[in-house]
């Protein structure tokens, strides 16, 4: 398993790694302008030697003059110069004239570097030579241009750029471990932020998501990372109180059954009773039995839905045909409130006739529950190119602006103190809808005002992906 490598050191890696590839170039171009800056001297040493050679034998006239050349003036042309050599023979190859170095004479005359129209670096018995040539009219009356030949000896200067090279490389190899080691501690030191953010994320707790870390407090290029660690932190603190209000509703709900059962069997109980009083506990333990099974069903199908384990079937739905059938089933309900029920417009989608059936009850059911005795819900169904759009409307009391955004949240009731009609609900009606709606890939949402509540369903008309 590969380890991870820290932070610190990766960047101290990457400071060193940066510091080595800038002084590697620098010592190369320093290295490369030493050694062009020694050539250049070389060559204007030389080049002066060969304009001074020129100037003398310009002024010869004749072969034997030129051979017959005053010693002291020979050793003049090279004076301050003993490292260097000079010879100039004619077009046949016959010496002419030669001062300096016997053994780089008879090199020179051999035409080792003589026929290169550059300057040559040539190594003999350890010792590093630079040659030049050149040709010059003489003044001899008809004859040739003779050829020149000017080495100098540059032993000391390579070996100087040797030591300088050596001095150079050991330099930008000490100075990125250095820089190596104070970027490590540079790192080190400007990661100590992150450290203390560290602790402090160490510090939160399922009892403290409700404070948030202060960005005031947080170096600017953390900011981001904090403010986005914050907005986490609020969604899993409103998800938190959710899931700690789902478990206090869902152990009230199943509570509130099953008490009332236990004390209708210890009043049954504690005196002998007639088989009719037996039934009736019996009776209404079932309806309690009965409650509970829903609940439990209605929770299974919540957490499917949650989790994608639900594949409803596809099938074609006429939308005013199942609200027409939803209106025979609250038949009953719906003339012993002396309520009214009124459908219009038409429209057809593909999905689960049976989840599609449920949910519009659901919205059904909440609507005639809450509508005034006398007064009519009204149901109006319309469709365009891409969706269906149901919206279930009925008059009453209005839901609180403040409320509107949780009621469709597991066991959430606007008053928590009322029980919201009959005992079959639980408050799960309207959770289970909208994750039927979302599951036909639609959306629902709720508005109240004016003294009406309106329900709004949107589903695609093309049905499930």
């Amino acid at each position: 398993m590969k380890l991870p490598v820290s932070l610190t050191l990766r960047l101290s890696l990457l400071f060193a790694g940066a510091t080595a590839c800038v002084l590697l170039v620098s010592g190369l171009l320093f290295e490369r302008a030493v050694e062009k800056q020694f050539h250049k001297h070389d060559m204007e040493e030389m080049n002066g030697k060969m304009d001074m050679v020129r100037e003398v034998l310009s002024n010869k006239t004749s072969y034997e003059s030129i051979k017959a050349l005053n010693p002291q003036l020979r050793y003049a042309i090279v004076a301050g110069h003993p490292d260097m050599t000079i010879t100039v023979v004619d077009n046949h190859g016959t010496l002419l004239f030669s001062v300096g170095q016997e053994k780089m004479v008879k090199l020179l005359l051999d035409g080792s570097g003589v026929t290169k129209t550059q300057p040559v670096t040539l190594s003999l018995d350890n010792h590093t030579f630079r040659i030049a040539t050149d040709s010059l009219e003489l003044g001899i009356p008809s004859s040739r241009p003779a050829n020149v030949a000017i080495s100098l000896d540059i032993t000391s200067d390579q070996e100087f750029i040797e030591d300088f090279k050596m001095f150079l490389w050991i330099g930008i190899g000490g100075c990125t471990l250095v820089m190596g080691v104070l970027g490590w501690m540079a790192v080190r030191r400007g990661l100590l932020p992150l450290k203390h953010v560290s602790t402090m994320l160490a510090d939160i707790s399922t009892h403290r998501l409700d404070n948030p870390i202060l960005i005031s407090e947080i170096p600017r290029e953390l900011q981001e990372l904090i403010s986005a660690f914050n907005k986490m932190l609020a969604r899993l603190n409103c998800a938190f109180q959710r899931l700690s209000e789902f478990s206090s509703d869902i152990a009230h709900e199943l509570n509130m059954p099953i008490n009332n059962m236990m004390v209708q069997t210890q009043v049954t109980l504690s005196c002998e009773r007639e088989a009719m009083d037996y039934r009736t506990n019996l009776q209404s333990n079932l309806e309690e039995l009965e409650r509970l099974s829903r609940m439990v069903s209605d929770m299974l199908f919540l957490a499917m839905a949650d989790n994608g384990l639900i594949v409803p079937t596809r099938e074609v739905i006429y939308l005013h045909a199942e609200m027409v059938k939803l209106f025979d089933f609250y038949d009953a309900l719906v003339g012993e409130r002396g309520v009214q029920l009124h459908v219009s417009g038409a429209a057809t989608i593909v999905g689960n006739r049976l989840m599609i059936q449920r949910a519009l009850s659901n919205l059904l059911s909440n609507a005639i529950r809450f509508t005034p005795e006398g007064m009519a819900v009204d149901v109006t169904i319309s469709e365009d190119m891409d969706n269906a759009m149901i919206t279930i409307e009925n008059p009453g009391q209005e839901i609180p602006a403040e409320h509107l955004p949780k009621i469709f949240e597991r066991f959430y009731r606007a008053d928590p103190s009322r029980r919201e009609g009959d005992t079959e609900n639980v408050g799960l009606g309207l959770t289970i809808t909208k994750s039927i709606v979302e599951i036909h890939g639609g959306t629902i949402s709720a508005k109240s005002e004016k003294g009406r509540t309106c329900f709004t369903i949107m589903l695609p008309q093309h049905g499930l992906n």
